[in-house]
């Protein structure tokens, strides 16, 4: 294929069909130099990653598969009695000026995304993936952003790279994005706009920093009077997913860290919107999220197995979850490496999409304050147990040695 889908495989059926349409079926990502030769991520690359996504979920569904009511309810007490967020909530209407208090700064970059251009390439805006084949690498100079080439053996088409005879990306199609029917959600997420009009309404925003600044001042923001020792952060973390033959490197926008210093919940941002060329976009958060686990220990790979990733691209927020069990991770780190086509979906990793939320409506931008706040409480909580459990551990290795000293006395 010379260009990726619009739309990325949803069932175990749909990937079969599409592996096999790119002679893949007896491909896996461990397969030598299979990353070899890609300035961008392509849709071979993502497939073998085997990854499934499942777009448009009702928000209901995403409290209840973090677990969130209990921390919603109390994020939703404190933003209650928050003066800067309830005075930012009544400045969000057109007319209304940027407020005085901690949520100024966070307006006033939500304004500023809207500042756009209309002749920017849709495909350009990738954060930095690098990929090489590890046994005959070659550095080369490397200044394309999106899934990078450093293999000087080979130089051929990237399924993601296009030429001068190639048709543009398509984009003129009009489908309807929203295809869940599980449970209605307690308020109207916006439809999505139909795609002939994503760059007529909705053109990309001329820096990608600024949509970037605009989500993390967001994040700090509501976060900021919370005793919370989790911080979200510009810093733009690298991982690293190595395989047998191959391995990529992938930089986020962003992150929640804990007080160790570790990612609990990762960033991305882009100044376009998603509804006009979604695939790329999947891919490139598919590659961050399969970098992110392989980047942690094996126990951290089993304790975290499901996983946050926020995206905020131009004006809306979209909150993904990643699932998978150890089927995957067996099959990630090279222990089960049939390319038999799986039958169901356990050895895939699934992102499950929630969104987008328009930062410039006050209806979503109240529940998203709320949703974001317990997503924090959610990751503090967890640092905090598994640091309960670290401390407990470490207690009973302790006595167990003074114990095995006194037996030998």
């Amino acid at each position: 294929m010379s260009h990726p889908p619009r739309f990325l495989p949803e069932t175990i059926s749909g990937w079969i069909d599409a592996v096999s349409d790119c002679g893949l079926t007896d491909k896996t990502i461990h397969t030598p130099a299979v990353l070899s030769s890609a300035s961008k991520i392509g849709l071979d690359q993502f497939l073998l990653l085997r990854v499934i996504w499942k777009p448009d979920r009702p928000p209901l569904l995403l409290y209840r598969q973090l677990n969130l009511q209990d921390r919603a309810n109390q994020a939703k007490q404190f933003l209650d009695h928050y003066t800067s967020w309830n005075t930012y909530c009544g400045s969000l209407h057109a007319s209304a000026q940027i407020p005085e208090g901690t949520f100024a700064l966070a307006r006033h970059y939500q304004l500023e995304v809207q500042h756009t251009k209309k002749d920017i390439d849709l495909t350009a805006f990738a954060s930095p993936i690098k990929t090489r084949a590890m046994r005959r690498a070659e550095r080369q100079p490397q200044g394309i952003r999106g899934l990078q080439e450093s293999q000087a053996h080979t130089h051929s088409k990237s399924p993601t790279r296009r030429t001068g005879n190639e048709e543009p990306f398509d984009v003129s199609e009009d489908e309807d994005l929203s295809s869940s029917e599980e449970e209605p959600s307690p308020y109207q997420l916006y439809s999505p706009v139909p795609s002939e009009l994503i760059n007529v309404l909705y053109p990309p925003t001329k820096d990608e920093q600024i949509v970037n600044t605009a989500l993390i001042v967001f994040l700090n923001a509501l976060t900021i009077h919370t005793e919370l020792t989790s911080a979200w952060t510009l810093h733009r973390r690298a991982f690293t997913a190595k395989f047998r033959e191959a391995q990529f490197e992938a930089r986020t926008d962003g992150y929640l860290h804990d007080r160790d210093g570790k990612p609990s919940v990762i960033i991305e941002v882009k100044p376009v919107s998603r509804s006009g060329n979604p695939a790329i976009i999947q891919m490139q958060e598919s590659a961050q999220m399969v970098a992110w686990i392989l980047s942690d220990d094996e126990s951290a790979q089993r304790r975290h197995q499901k996983r946050v990733h926020i995206a905020q691209d131009r004006h809306e927020i979209y909150v993904t979850v990643a699932e998978y069990n150890d089927h995957y991770l067996a099959y990630l780190n090279g222990t089960d490496v049939s390319s038999t086509p799986p039958k169901d979906d356990t050895s895939f990793l699934k992102m499950h999409q929630y969104g987008p939320w328009n930062t410039l409506d006050v209806t979503h931008v109240r529940e998203l304050g709320k949703l974001l706040l317990a997503i924090t409480l959610r990751a503090e909580d967890e640092y905090r147990r598994n640091r309960w459990f670290q401390l407990v551990g470490r207690f009973w290795m302790r006595v167990a040695h003074r114990a095995t000293c006194e037996s030998r006395k």
